[in-house]
Order: C-alpha cells, then structure tokens, then sequence
C-alpha cells in the first residue's frame, strides 16, 4: 500500500495497479521477491523507491520509517504510530477483499498520515518563526 502511494503521488500518477504472480510485458513489477524495485539487503521496497527517485521531504521520511518497521518486522526506527498503522491496515484488509479496493483505501490512509506529518512540519517552523529574535533597525545619527 505504502509503495503504491509514493508510486502514484511522486513518482507517476497514472500508475495502474496489477495483482499478478508474474509481471507481462510492459509492467514494471514492484514488491515482488525480485527486481530493481523490491527488497534489497536492508531496505524495503519503500525506501529503495524513494532513493532511487531521489524523493526527500519529512513526510515520505516518517512514513518510509513506520513501513520499514513493519515491512521488515524490526524496530529500527520504532516509530510510536507503526503500531497505530499496522492495526488500521488489519482493519483495512477484513473490512475490503478486493485488491484494488484494497489498495484505493490503503493509498487514502497514506495520504492521510503524510498530511499529518507535514501539518507538524509547518507547526514546527510556525513555532520558530514566532521564537526568532526580531531584529531591529539601528538608527544611525551623530554621537555626542
């Protein structure tokens, strides 16, 4: 879910979704045991995505780490909401059996997550703004 939501937001947004055990043709298969975009050593398909595209912002980073945990099943980041976002996807998956329903949901729930961790971003930077120290203009004039 997570792979085919940083494919259709930042990578291509006419992207269209297969469910096949072999890829044919013209597809370029992803999170299959093999091939350029799936697993590789340490990283899962999410990440090896995102730095082959080259994709950087605090939301794609964030979610990059809560699918790594989950998909690699460690705690290399422990990131608190892996927990939260594993549970949703359980829920996602009794409540939808077809794929591609499946996925739409899925896709939704990231857009969700990444808007929320870049409405933090902006509090964030809100938040520094008002703490700068504000400068002020030195009047020049003679000294006596």
């Amino acid at each position: 879910m997570a792979s085919a939501w940083l494919i259709r937001h930042f990578i291509d947004s006419n992207a269209a979704f297969v469910f096949a055990d072999r890829p044919a043709g013209s597809d370029v298969p992803f999170d299959m045991y093999t091939g350029e975009f799936s697993h590789h050593g340490e990283r899962c398909t999410f990440e090896v995505l995102a730095d082959r595209f080259q994709l950087t912002s605090l939301a794609i980073a964030k979610v990059g780490q809560i699918v790594h945990d989950l998909d690699m099943n460690d705690t290399k980041y422990d990131v608190p909401e892996a927990a939260a976002v594993a549970r949703i996807v359980e829920g996602l998956r009794a409540l939808h059996q077809d794929d591609a329903t499946l996925l739409e949901h899925g896709i939704g729930m990231f857009d969700a997550l990444a808007q929320a961790f870049e409405s933090d971003r902006d509090a964030v930077q809100l938040t520094r703004q008002a703490a700068a120290p504000r400068r002020t203009k030195k009047k020049k004039g003679r000294r006596r």
